[in-house]
């Protein structure tokens, strides 16, 4: 037996993320070498991921509450019944029972001292709400989850949620209809997805005299239709050469037909068509932009590659007819009160603060580039030098200027691009392309800009999904930037001033398309996801991933303590854990890389109700806290090795996310490794 009575500690900040590509010993410490289902919180530590649950404007399922209804007579109540009070008609969906008590969610009314109808109990009100606390209470909010959770559907439709955005308060999705024959646009009401009227547009020409606002009333003989927006294309009623459409949401005793109109408007009927979105299978970006000035003139433009561009205000939608309206734009921006949408190699600009105008004599645009374009981000700048990143495959241009009088067009790199859908700004705009992530920032002289990649510790990870990128969003409250794989799987990273680092993430429902938005009118950031099974979901809810069990785990790197080469008998590991909530997790360590030579340590199990109360009592190897949000633990540990890497695991579907902040090792050197 080798003795050594020196002791020795060392604090490991868990910090860093993974790192699949330095050599081991350059590695500091608190990085890991594998991991899934954590990220790393911006104030430091690993912290278990928060889960997603679906959406359709119903009650959401981590809201739901549960409360105990004491019974002196069971009767024949089972769980899934749905009880009612005989006096109060108060009514509950029993979840579970115990012997004392049953479990309901979906509570109404008051219950008093009474019998049920169904089942025959007797029972005393009133109801305790949320009255277990640890595993009980957790289990109990679980179960009334996945109650609510069956109320919630999928988008109607076919095939994958082609888009999904939020805007002035209300989510949008958009998905094939049922038959596969066009595009269906979405939004949530109290009863589930509600499908929106996209309306009647009317071609006129040779429109003269005064324009007709918004609410007047346009007639024909006897069509009439009340005027929600009026589209000027090209020419103006000033010179009695104005043409372009007319929306409505419905006409009166229609259609209208070719000829003049009798009032309303002194112009000339083309003809009516119903407003479709009449090509599948495209892929919709969004962008929120006002070009009124007014506060309520926000609007939401999309594009998706398949249909013509559009500008909705929450009520009317209005396809926006390129020059020809048969192109179908893939990427929007708006850029210097200027709508820019790309189409294949080119990039097209509106008129300035008109976007329905694509004509040159307004102040359109175009520029061919060498290569699709894969998307747009505004820059930092100036009054009078603003600027627009613009993206292709394997080219990045910075457009400089305010107007098509002063664009300017300048090759910012012809090496290096960005993969579809993978431009975001955190600060400063990442990317992904195929040297891994990228980031433009301002450089120190005003006006250009600098590009570094950051991702070199996980370019192994990344190398295999770059061709599986499928959406990316930001997370301004933890400074992340989030990249996501059609497989699944995603890469979460933290970006600050000292460091960019990330974490693999692997969800059983892949994001295909995503939106992260401040609410209306408040502070609070919203991210919704559309997945390939027709569902909307919201993320940063629930404990869960819609009722799954999240696994996670990390595996730090092989930490020798500064001291390579050197056999150490490891004591004492002590953690420091943050949390609101009731969890449970194993924690390990492997020995010198794992070595068939060195015993291995079995896993311990650990349960923490982290929550303000007071300190409980604990059993070794089974942790029992209760009551506290911030606490050490401590465990002996009992094994001999150069190095070693710890580990920890949780594995369910309603623990509370823990941020492990770090831990003390401690040890003692023994000999020198031969």
């Amino acid at each position: 037996m080798i003795q050594s009575t020196q002791h020795k500690s060392e604090i490991i900040a868990f910090s860093g993320g993974l790192d699949t590509t330095s050599p081991p010993l350059s590695i500091p410490p608190g990085f890991v070498r594998n991991a899934q289902n954590y990220e790393e919180d911006i104030n430091g530590g690993y912290v278990t991921i928060t889960g997603y649950e679906r959406f359709d404007g119903h009650p959401a399922p981590s809201n739901a509450a549960y409360g105990l209804l004491t019974y002196t007579v069971a009767g024949t109540v089972a769980v899934g019944d749905t009880v009612t009070g005989a006096t109060s008609s108060a009514t509950g969906y029993v979840i579970a029972i115990t012997a004392s008590a049953f479990i309901l969610t979906k509570i109404t009314g008051i219950w008093v001292t009474e019998t049920t109808t169904v089942g025959g109990a007797s029972v005393t009100g009133p109801v305790v709400l949320n009255g277990a606390s640890g595993l009980l209470g957790a289990q109990y909010k679980n179960l009334a989850a996945d109650v609510y959770r069956a109320d919630i559907a999928a988008v109607p439709g076919s095939g994958n949620i082609l888009g999904v955005w939020y805007y002035k308060g209300i989510v949008y999705a958009f998905r094939n209809n049922a038959g596969g024959t066009a595009v269906d646009m979405y939004k949530p009401t109290a009863s589930g997805w509600s499908l929106i009227n996209l309306g009647i547009e009317v071609y006129f020409s040779a429109a003269s005299g005064a324009e007709p606002a918004e609410g007047a009333s346009i007639v024909q003989g006897g069509v009439s239709a009340t005027l929600k927006r009026l589209v000027i294309e090209s020419g103006t009623f000033a010179a009695g050469t104005a043409a372009g459409r007319l929306i409505f949401a419905s006409v009166t005793a229609g259609p209208f037909i070719a000829g003049a109109f009798t009032a309303g408007i002194a112009a000339t009927c083309v003809s009516q068509a119903a407003i479709t979105i009449p090509n599948i299978g495209g892929r919709f970006e969004f962008h929120n932009a006002n070009f009124g000035g007014a506060v309520d003139q926000l609007r939401m433009y999309g594009a998706d590659g398949a249909n013509r561009a559009f500008e909705f205000d929450g009520t009317t939608f209005v396809p926006i007819n390129m020059n020809p309206p048969t192109l179908h734009p893939t990427h929007v921006v708006e850029h210097q009160q200027h709508l820019f949408l790309s189409v294949f190699s080119s990039v097209f600009n509106s008129a300035i603060g008109d976007p329905y105008n694509w004509t040159a004599l307004g102040g359109s645009a175009e520029k061919q580039l060498s290569d699709p374009v894969t998307g747009f981000m505004q820059q930092p700048g100036s009054e009078t030098t603003p600027a627009l990143a613009v993206y292709s495959r394997n080219h990045t241009a910075i457009l400089y200027g305010t107007s098509a009088a002063t664009w300017q067009w300048v090759m910012f790199s012809d090496q290096a691009g960005a993969i579809p859908y993978s431009v975001q700004k955190v600060g400063q705009t990442f990317v992904m392309d195929d040297r891994g992530i990228t980031t433009l920032s301002t450089s120190q002289n005003f006006g250009n800009f600098a590009e570094a990649t950051i991702s070199k510790r996980v370019k192994t990870w990344l190398s295999t999904r770059r061709v599986k990128v499928c959406d990316s969003h930001t997370v301004k409250d933890k400074q992340q930037y989030r990249i996501f794989f059609n497989d699944g799987s995603a890469a979460y990273w933290v970006i600050d001033n000292k460091k960019a680092s990330m974490m693999p993430i692997l969800l059983p429902n892949p994001v295909l398309v995503s939106c992260s938005q401040e609410t209306y009118g408040g502070g609070d950031e919203l991210i919704y996801f559309g997945s390939s099974n027709g569902m909307v979901y919201q993320m940063e809810k629930g404990t869960s991933f819609d009722g799954a069990a999240i696994e996670a785990y990390i595996d730090l790197v092989f930490n020798n303590s500064r001291s390579f080469q050197v056999l150490k008998r490891y004591r004492r590991l002590t953690f420091e854990m943050f949390g609101y909530g009731y969890t449970e997790f194993f924690t390990a360590y492997d020995l010198n890389y794992l070595d068939i030579e060195y015993a291995q340590p079995d896993a311990v199990s650990h349960t923490a109700n982290l929550a303000p109360a007071n300190w409980d009592s604990f059993t070794w190897d089974n942790f029992v806290w209760d009551g506290v949000d911030l606490t050490p633990l401590s465990m002996a540990i009992d094994g001999i090795g150069g190095n070693i890497s710890i580990k920890i695991r949780s594995n369910s579907d309603y623990f509370t996310p823990v941020r492990f902040s770090g831990a003390l090792l401690q040890f003692s050197p023994l000999r020198a490794l031969r």
